[in-house]
């Protein structure tokens, strides 16, 4: 099977990369080859329930972590895990394409809709 027979099998959803969620080691990764730190705001656009967040301000001790998501259902979720954890990141449910990152050091997205992208 070719690549593109194969992402033409996947769900809508997956292939939009609006039900992933990056398995903690890959960010670990992610936030490693970046050198996430002390001094970096970071974002995660799509932010789902917030492992992201929650591991930049737990593991890497940014300045500050932001996630966002359009669906006020994994906004909720996310807000769960975070309160259960103690950890004080900032989850907002907003269309990321309204939303101000102009202080973000780093921003985590998985999506591939070009409009979204040019209009960041």
């Amino acid at each position: 099977m070719k690549i593109e027979e194969y992402l033409k099998s996947l769900p809508e959803n997956i292939v939009s990369g609006e039900d992933v969620q990056l398995p903690d080691k890959s960010l670990r990764e992610i936030f490693n080859f970046l050198n996430l730190g002390e001094n970096d705001i970071f974002y995660h656009l799509g932010c789902g329930n917030g492992k992201g967040v929650s591991m930049a301000l737990k593991e890497y001790n940014v300045k500050k972590a932001v996630g966002i998501d359009n669906n006020p259902e994994k906004i909720r979720q996310a807000k769960e895990i975070l309160n259960k954890e103690n950890i004080l990141g900032e989850l907002i449910c907003e269309d990321i394409q309204n939303s101000n990152i102009l202080d973000a050091t780093v921003i985590l997205f998985w999506f591939t809709d070009e409009e979204i992208i040019n209009h960041m």
